[in-house]
């Protein structure tokens, strides 16, 4: 699969009669397939459907909470949803934003609400040749078992904001203390909504980060989620993203996207480059 289908595939949903808009309080927040909504709407109180659009309202953050998890169990308890993280997401309007309510991880995607991310690189320069930290995903992993990630990367938890995440994810993935990230840029975010299953989208907002280290630096991971760490030349790594499913999906995507603001990623090396500039 060519690099511009796989970025295509990520971004694939389009609003169709299928879903239903999600309204949290009059405030637009997410996407619900239908027969989702007809599986929460006649157990759970303070929702309506009016117009193709499901209502749901809450006099407090607090009694906003209470409705989402209602709706988690109920989900798990038909076979929507196979369980609960336990980890709770915000919904809110851009990350700066104050929370609307806060949802079970698993939640999320199942409602379409948008979820935010931190995706860095740690990357360091041998002879002018970019060579990329690498890790290798457990295979015990629910999500994308064995698959190759970016160096760090995570979801933002409630309450957090990217900073925060950043600084916690790095120290869990790699063992990056606060320290060590004086020098990380911020290089900008990645928006796409993914469906990725027949009720399920993914409307994911990643912040995306670049750090610098020099050839006596080597990540370790303390929480169990990587296998191994390898630093590979960016040719190997632009060969993995193009030629072959190795790469978690939106991390090819974020790969690309550290490529091409460094130059490497070029009209030379991919004849879809201008379309992929475009996506």
């Amino acid at each position: 699969m060519s690099l511009l289908k796989k970025f295509q595939n990520l971004n694939n949903f389009v609003k169709k009669n299928s879903h239903y808009y999600l309204f949290f309080n009059n405030e637009h927040v997410g996407y619900v397939h239908y027969k989702v909504a007809e599986d929460i709407i006649y157990d759970i109180d303070n929702i309506k459907l009016i117009d193709r659009c499901l209502y749901i309202r809450a006099k407090s953050f607090k009694e906003g909470n209470a409705i989402f998890k209602d709706i988690g169990n109920l989900l798990v308890f038909k076979k929507r949803l196979s369980h609960l993280t336990g980890e709770l997401f915000s919904c809110r309007k851009t990350i700066e934003s104050k929370e609307v309510f806060r949802l079970d991880r698993a939640l999320v995607e199942m409602l379409g609400i948008r979820g935010y991310g931190v995706h860095m690189i740690v990357y360091t320069k041998i002879k002018n040749s970019y060579k990329l930290w690498i890790p290798k995903r457990n295979k015990n992993k629910l999500v994308a078992p064995s698959k190759l990630d970016n160096s760090v990367a995570g979801g933002v938890k409630a309450g957090e904001g990217i900073f925060q995440s950043l600084k916690r994810e790095a120290l869990e993935e790699a063992s990056i203390y606060p320290d060590k990230l004086k020098n990380t840029k911020l290089v900008g975010a990645i928006n796409y909504s993914w469906k990725k299953s027949l009720y399920s989208i993914r409307r994911d907002t990643l912040y995306l980060f670049d750090l610098k280290v020099d050839s006596n630096f080597f990540p370790k991971c303390n929480d169990g989620e990587v296998e191994n760490f390898k630093l590979m030349d960016w040719t190997r790594v632009l060969n993995l993203i193009q030629n072959t499913d190795s790469f978690k999906n939106n991390c090819a995507l974020v790969i690309a996207n550290f490529l091409i603001r460094h130059g490497l990623l070029t009209n030379k090396n991919e004849k879809r480059y201008e379309e992929i500039l475009r996506f």
